[in-house]
């Protein structure tokens, strides 16, 4: 995967499609940190080339971190921990079109995603992204000056149903206790280039701390309705050669439920730690 590229926006604000990178070979330490660099100044890279092997998938996200552990809830490729499984049809309806950040109830958000298709359906089964470094840009002076000292509750979400179908309600309070929540300023920073985004996602995001309930919902339901706009988002189109690499801090994603009762499959690889953040 190595040799020189080019990074194509999308859009004004997030997103590149990257071109002249061979997928075949390792990644060398220079094609590395070129991508690393892209990813920071774009946010979402769309790659040509794939699909990848697993091993390969894991080879990737490895030159930018430590992979994360296997799901709480989703399913690992048979022999392969570190690479989720995400299999969608009319047996196991899709439960992810919802605007979220990856894993965002963790103390410590994970760094990097890496998704591929296996198995796509005729049409649909698009995946939407958001910058919410242009959501925060695009707040008013004085309401981003407001949000700035307030900080919400992210938890399991929406997880809570898949916890409940498997076994109750023993169940769902036991992951829920294994789990546990994280609290995020709603105006947080990249850990790296600095640069503020609204940090918030209405799968996970669940309280506004040192508020009622009342006046945290009508902020949140604000901030909700603002970062579905199209004007901060892009849309990839699947295809079996593409791979998606995204940066979660900063970003969002939803994927569109649109295709059944066709079947859609995905591997992705989540890195769980930006090994150049420190550096």
């Amino acid at each position: 995967m190595g040799g020189a590229f080019e990074a194509i926006r999308l859009t004004p604000v997030i997103g590149a499609e990257v071109h002249g990178l061979d997928l075949s070979d390792g990644l060398d330490h220079a094609t590395a940190e070129s991508l690393y660099s892209a990813l920071l100044e774009h946010h979402v890279l769309v790659l040509r080339g794939g699909p990848l092997e697993p091993e390969q998938m894991v080879e990737l996200g490895s030159s930018f971190g430590s992979l994360a552990p296997a799901h709480h809830t989703y399913p690992s490729l048979p022999g392969h921990p570190n690479v989720t499984l995400l299999e969608n049809g009319p047996d196991n309806p899709p439960d992810n079109a919802e605007w979220h950040t990856d894993l965002s109830f963790r103390p410590d958000r994970p760094f990097l995603s890496i998704l591929q298709p296996q198995v796509l359906p005729p049409v649909g089964g698009d995946t939407l992204f958001a910058s919410m470094f242009a959501v925060h840009d695009a707040l008013l002076p004085g309401f981003r000056s407001d949000l700035e000292g307030l900080s919400t509750v992210h938890d399991m979400g929406s997880f809570r149903s898949h916890m409940f179908r498997e076994g109750g309600i023993d169940l769902l309070n036991e992951r829920m206790a294994e789990v546990g929540s994280a609290v995020h300023p709603i105006i947080d920073h990249h850990p790296v280039t600095g640069r503020p985004f609204v940090h918030v996602n209405e799968t996970f995001t669940a309280h506004v701390l040192g508020m009622p309930m009342p006046e945290g919902r009508r902020i949140l339901a604000f901030l909700f309705d603002l970062i579905a706009r199209p004007q901060f988002q892009m849309r990839v189109r699947w295809e079996p050669d593409v791979v998606v690499l995204w940066d979660n801090r900063g970003t969002q994603h939803y994927a569109a439920d649109d295709y059944l009762p066709e079947r859609r499959v995905m591997n992705r690889v989540i890195v769980a730690e930006d090994r150049r953040q420190a550096e």
